[in-house]
């Protein structure tokens, strides 16, 4: 323990060893349990510095942590866990004629974009946890969101990102056009180590055809983690017409492995167009809404979600979910529904009749309602308290989390989703 009081003596934040924080910070929203040695809640930029110099001295594992809404246990760790939502919840500075932001690790993006509403603007991934969820942690899990099928993942979004390598030397990658490319080769100490090994890793014509070969379908964009490596081998020097070379783009994804993240830019998008029209179809099987689905990705949608009939099953008793299910007809199987915005209520009409008719074409679907003004917070509202209500099953059987979020293509799922049930018989 003479460690932690040594940390506690040079940070202005506070240094928790007592079981009860340690018990408390030992589970996220996974399953997952591990107890930590300590929880520390940097106050300052300068605590994350002092803290990871500790750290690197002691040779002591830390585990950077927000809201710890992960669901596959990325911030549960027998390290210290360095909690930078506590204090780290500034808007630092918001650049409305050249669309970004600046903001520090624990800002909550709902929060973030009640602010950007001001201004028109948005950052614009949206995950299921967006009233609770911090800026750090969607760069860290690089979250995607409902909307991704526009918006992409927050990768595509993040533009800088500063903190503090594991010796606690601080640092701002950024795109570098070749001269600043150069200046990092260059430079001592751990950046510049940083620097030298991604180059001469990259610089090898067989290394960037590995990545090229073994990396996932480009048209998955869905790709949540992992150390984006071949979209670095994509940037200036090695494509002629790439990007500039921005080694932010491995932070989003690496889940807290490379660095302390201490403040974050991040590209804004215009707020969505002001109408919007749910287009909820019904079908006899999950095989058939594989199918669908796409029929439905040929057209300009903002968000494709599926509810199956355990999901519905399970709000059919709910006193509080009836209301909620108005637009229901039938036993359906499964209901996709599909979220089209547009500038008028004439354009996204015509593109759900549109889509309507394809699927009609291919024999998909039985009912096709559209839900419109206030009826489309109630069924964005359902399919979230349905994904709650699974616990509450009768019986014996109780859903166990087997398979972790994961990025199929639409072209694949329904083989996928096969192979899944014929191994959980």
């Amino acid at each position: 323990m003479n460690r932690y009081r040594e940390l506690s003596e040079i940070i202005e934040g506070e240094v928790y060893t007592d079981a009860t924080m340690r018990h408390l910070y030992s589970t996220d929203a996974s399953v997952y349990r591990e107890m930590p040695g300590a929880v520390i809640f940097p106050r300052t930029v300068d605590d994350l510095g002092k803290i990871m110099q500790w750290a690197g001295k002691h040779n002591m594992p830390l585990i950077p942590r927000t809201a710890g809404t992960s669901l596959a246990g990325q911030v549960v760790g027998s390290g210290a866990v360095v909690d930078t939502g506590r204090y780290l919840r500034e808007v630092l500075e918001i650049n409305t004629e050249d669309r970004y932001v600046w903001v520090e690790p624990g800002v909550i993006r709902d929060d973030l974009n009640k602010r950007l509403s001001e201004y028109g603007l948005q950052f614009a991934p949206e995950t299921s946890t967006s009233n609770r969820c911090m800026i750090a942690g969607m760069v860290g899990n690089n979250a995607c969101g409902a909307r991704s099928l526009i918006y992409g993942s927050t990768r595509d979004h993040l533009l800088e990102v500063k903190g503090f390598l594991s010796d606690g030397t601080p640092v701002h990658f950024k795109p570098l056009d070749g001269d600043e490319l150069e200046e990092k080769l260059c430079l001592p100490g751990r950046e510049g180590e940083v620097y030298r090994f991604i180059f001469q890793l990259l610089d090898n014509p067989e290394t960037r055809k590995m990545l090229a070969e073994n990396t996932p379908w480009p048209d998955i964009n869905r790709r949540n983690t992992g150390y984006a490596l071949d979209l670095l081998a994509l940037a200036k020097p090695w494509e002629p017409t790439g990007e500039k070379l921005n080694l932010s783009q491995l932070i989003a994804g690496s889940e807290g492995t490379l660095m302390m993240i201490s403040a974050i830019k991040l590209n804004l998008v215009p707020l969505p167009p002001p109408c919007k029209l749910l287009l909820c179809v019904h079908f006899r099987s999950l095989q058939e809404a594989f199918a669908g689905n796409l029929v439905i990705l040929r057209y300009q949608v903002s968000s494709i979600e599926l509810i199956d009939d355990t999901v519905l099953a399970c709000t059919a008793d709910h006193i509080g979910m009836k209301q909620n299910r108005f637009f229901l007809s039938g036993n359906p199987k499964a209901v996709l529904i599909i979220e089209i915005e547009g500038d008028s209520m004439e354009e996204v009409h015509k593109i759900s009749r549109d889509i309507t008719a394809a699927l009609k074409q291919h024999g998909y679907g039985y009912h096709y309602p559209e839900v419109t003004g206030t009826g489309i917070g109630k069924v964005w509202e359902l399919r979230k308290a349905g994904l709650g209500l699974l616990s509450n099953l009768k019986g014996a059987a109780k859903p166990v989390p087997v398979v972790e979020d994961a990025a199929v293509r639409p072209a694949d799922l329904e083989r996928y989703m096969h192979d899944i049930a014929l191994m959980l018989e």
